[in-house]
């Protein structure tokens, strides 16, 4: 099979290497990075759309040989504190969008110790047998993998798992093309999650990337500015809450201002909280761990089977490596009505060994919960029920049964399974396709905008306005005003954090980026931040525009125009369709958008990019 050797410089001066992988014709070649993608996004997010505008057609199936996937790499990956991470870029198929998702840990790393100069490696058409991408000190080639054909992400890992070699893989739901199937890599540890891109991978019958990395890259005067972020993530309070508890401590803050969703996105509380919060997680907590560098360490490794807690459920032995995090308890757990923190912890270990997305998972659940106690659906899965649930995970990951259908998500399921019944239609809460993440937008209308105007479809990563209002802040999280210039600046900051390929819980706002970049003699201003960041929104959404995607996908769940129930303060909130429209019209007019919601000419010149249009 193709083989190909990378130089690999003892000190990094320019990152600008493109790896091309064509699994049709088992070729592996180099490229350079384009100097105006360079100067324009830097890497990761913005490059990827950049790249996919440029590459692929208009309207190809994304599941197709004609879809490509590109992994990106930060400038920061290998020498930053809080920057071992990779992006995943490509079409989605569970919305037909333009998708972006990021996995940490240590194969990353691994990546930038083999490859120091590479910002890309562009995964292109199918091969006909199952293969891996091994990168080995500089050296790249494919090999057969039909042995690993069939084994879940842990037992894939640990074929090849060592001190210096990490893999990303995909598990049995992404070998038969899940909608919302992920790639895992360091043992099943850190997920590429949202929008599919574990199914793109299986398309192409792509099973794994191994990297070993032997040679750490030296890059120019960077040590001091190691040293004081390393100490600034080790101490400083504003990382703290992910330094003493991660994203676990999320459900007593969601639970007190009614937007822990419950019941299928009928309720914004659960009864008994104290089940599933950080507390009861704690019974089974035997360790941290964390990302490659990172002294943040977020990561909970729970094991109830070392606990010495009288614990009851369908799984009291149940153990996960990381996690579960916040988005899993609320949508795999409160949504479902599972509130026992075992059955939700082995629920998360089934997803992840098997390679799923907890949020459209929970999502698909206890949509197939609401469904079923309505009469539409033929199943035996009721609210509360763990046992049945992983019985039903597994069928998913494999396509057996019903699995089949509930494996397109939620909004197709309905279709397929309900003939588009519009009880079944209102029960599955997406926006383009993406099932919503763990934050009820009743509680905080902001939240409502940023799930509509996300450019993967529903997301919470995209923009965080709840932090700012239900969750602390000065803006009325139940009124209209004043949401859409705190969506713009979350979504454009975060753009620029995803085209870094930087950990969001790390803070390298646009400050300490630049100051991170001109230590790499990037020589930026704050200011040329700020247009990356603008800029890579911009371009997602042209790619999104090209294929077909307008105001009216900018859309709320008809759910959320109902009154909210045991919501706490938010009880009895609805959304009316005029108030969401006034939010969208004033966002659509502070981001330089006309009214259907497509970047006007003045806009995309004023970022340059105009060129990247489709003719």
């Amino acid at each position: 099979m193709a083989q190909v050797t990378v130089d690999t410089p003892e000190q990094v001066t320019q990152l600008d290497t493109l790896i091309r992988v064509n699994l049709t014709d088992k070729e592996i070649s180099l490229e350079t990075v384009p100097q105006k993608y360079r100067d324009r996004f830097i890497a990761g997010k913005g490059l990827g759309a950049a790249l996919l505008l440029d590459e692929v057609e208009a309207g190809v199936d994304p599941l197709s040989p004609e879809n490509k996937m590109y992994f990106l790499f930060g400038p920061l990956t290998g020498f930053a504190p809080g920057t071992s991470r990779y992006g995943a870029v490509t079409k989605s198929p569970l919305t037909g969008t333009f998708v972006d998702s990021y996995s940490g840990g240590h194969f990353p790393t691994m990546v930038r110790y083999a490859l120091p100069n590479v910002l890309a490696i562009a995964i292109e058409g199918r091969a006909e047998e199952p293969v891996m991408l091994r990168i080995d000190d500089g050296e790249l080639r494919l090999e057969d993998a039909t042995d690993l054909w069939g084994l879940d992400t842990k037992e894939t890992a640990q074929q090849f798992e060592g001190k210096q070699t990490k893999t990303a893989c995909i598990g049995p739901a992404g070998e038969n093309q899940v909608k919302f199937a992920t790639i895992s890599s360091d043992e099943g540890t850190h997920h590429a999650g949202r929008g599919g891109v574990g199914a793109v991978m299986g398309s192409k019958n792509l099973k794994a990337i191994v990297a070993t990395g032997n040679s750490p890259p030296k890059a120019p005067d960077i040590q001091q500015l190691k040293v004081e972020h390393t100490q600034r993530l080790g101490t400083d309070e504003e990382v703290s809450w992910a330094r003493n508890g991660g994203t676990q401590l999320i459900v007593d803050w969601t639970q007190q201002v009614g937007a822990l969703p419950s019941h299928n996105w009928s309720r914004g509380t659960i009864e008994n909280v104290d089940d599933l919060n950080i507390d009861a997680f704690s019974e089974g907590h035997v360790g941290t761990d964390s990302c490659f560098g990172c002294p943040v360490a977020c990561g909970h490794v729970v094991d109830f089977e070392e606990s010495d807690a009288d614990l009851e459920g369908d799984f009291p032995d149940a153990s996960v490596d990381w996690g579960p995090e916040y988005e899993t308890i609320g949508m795999m757990g409160a949504n479902t009505d599972i509130t026992n923190v075992t059955e939700v912890t082995e629920l998360a270990n089934l997803a992840d060994t098997l390679g799923m997305d907890t949020i459209s998972l929970g999502n698909v659940l206890s949509w197939l919960m609401e469904v079923t106690e309505a009469g539409l659906v033929d199943s035996d899965l009721g609210w509360g029920d763990a046992e049945t649930a992983a019985e039903i995970i597994r069928d998913i990951a494999h396509r057996e049964g019903i699995g089949d259908e509930l494996a397109e998500g939620t909004a197709r399921a309905a279709e397929l399974l309900c003939d588009g019944h519009p009880d079944a239609r209102e029960a599955a809460v997406q926006v383009k396709g993406l099932e919503l993440p763990a934050y009820e937008p009743r509680a905080s209308f902001s939240m409502a905008l940023a799930y509509a105007t996300a450019d993967r479809g529903a997301c919470h990563q995209r923009a965080f306005p709840i932090g700012s209002d239900a969750l602390g802040g000065e803006r009325d999280p139940h009124d209209t005003a004043g949401h859409a210039s705190v969506v713009i600046d979350e979504q454009d900051e975060n753009a620029l954090t995803y085209s870094m390929v930087s950990c969001s819980f790390t803070a390298y706002n646009y400050e300490r980026v630049c100051e991170w970049l001109n230590e790499l003699a990037y020589d930026v201003t704050i200011e040329d931040l700020q247009a990356v960041g603008e800029r890579a929104w911009n371009a997602t959404r042209l790619f999104n525009v090209r294929e077909g995607f307008g105001r009216d996908d900018d859309t709320l769940p008809d759910r959320f125009t109902r009154p909210l129930k045991q919501g706490g303060p938010a009880d009895g909130n609805a959304i009316s369709k005029e108030e969401f429209e006034t939010m969208l019209d004033d966002y659509y007019e502070q981001r330089g958008w006309s009214s259907d919601g497509v970047p006007t000419t003045e806009t995309l010149e004023r970022l340059k990019i105009k060129s990247l249009v489709p003719a």
